[in-house]
């Protein structure tokens, strides 16, 4: 994605960094703070707890703690994620969970090429600071590509794309789990259950008139998550207490046997540990027949 950028914009925008995160997001800080549009990257995000503390206590909260006086406009590209057949504990590891409950930080995570340009470009003009995660098993994958959709070209954060429309059971999923879904799906429809699949591509903030929607039409839901775990899905409106009626609420995510650890040191047991096709197929067959 950055390939080409140095000789088009020259090395006073475009430069290398000290391989440490903490330096990286710090120096980002201060630049964002100062005016510019600073956009830095991770590699990959099994190194980006080094940056925990700017992360945390500096660049989510700058906006709270100036009174709204400062903002923090960083943006925080981060490759993501395993399917890599051996990338080992520190090239595989998930964990936007834990930065999803942290306060004033948005999270991006496409699916597809033309998802990733839109995304990308709202993240660039947003006056607030973005986490923008890139499964590196698409990077790769032909499925994903798409025409290029032109300068302009803008994705809201906060809103879901149906990938499949079904009325039985709604899959909500995000990142290199949708197209695993999209091929979960396709044989369920063999059995007769119709599936949707809702990629949410923003998880701060999250879709959530979009999830509510497609629970109350199918009344069965399956969060398909890529790591170790849990999502609660609630309707959270001011004042009321409705939730949407669920007769299955289910979750297909990774296994977390050693948190994954032997299947990274052992590529052979990947696919036992990662979520596959056929896990939420099977999850889905489990949960249209409740």
């Amino acid at each position: 994605m950055t390939h080409g950028l140095q000789r088009t914009f020259g090395g006073v925008r475009v430069f290398n960094s000290p391989l440490a995160e903490a330096n990286i997001i710090g120096r980002a800080i201060g630049m964002a703070s100062r005016g510019i549009k600073p956009v830095v990257e991770i590699q990959f995000f099994d190194y980006i707890w080094p940056a925990m503390m700017q992360l945390r206590d500096e660049m989510a909260m700058l906006r709270y703690r100036s009174n709204n006086n400062w903002s923090c406009p960083v943006v925080v590209r981060v490759p993501i994620g395993g399917y890599l057949r051996g990338g080992a504990p520190y090239h595989s590891q998930s964990g936007e969970s834990i930065f999803a409950h942290c306060p004033g930080l948005r999270i991006a995570f496409p699916s597809n090429a033309v998802d990733a340009a839109g995304l990308l470009r709202t993240a660039i003009r947003c006056d607030d600071p973005v986490l923008f995660l890139e499964h590196k098993h698409l990077y790769r994958q032909t499925y994903n590509k798409g025409q290029y959709p032109g300068a302009d070209f803008t994705i809201p954060f906060g809103r879901a794309a149906v990938r499949r429309e079904g009325t039985d059971v709604v899959v909500i999923t995000w990142g290199a789990l949708v197209q695993r879904t999209l091929l979960a799906a396709q044989q369920a429809e063999k059995d007769g259950i119709s599936v949707r699949v809702l990629d949410l591509r923003s998880l701060v903030p999250c879709d959530w008139d979009g999830i509510t929607a497609a629970v109350r039409e199918t009344n069965r839901v399956i969060v398909a998550p890529r790591g170790p775990v849990d999502l609660r899905v609630r309707r959270r409106d001011r004042g009321s207490n409705r939730r949407p009626r669920l007769r299955s609420p289910r979750r297909a995510g990774a296994s977390g046997r050693g948190h994954g650890h032997a299947g990274r040191l052992l590529p052979r047991l990947e696919e036992v540990i990662l979520p596959q096709s056929a896990d939420v197929l099977r999850a889905i067959q489990e949960t249209a027949s409740y």
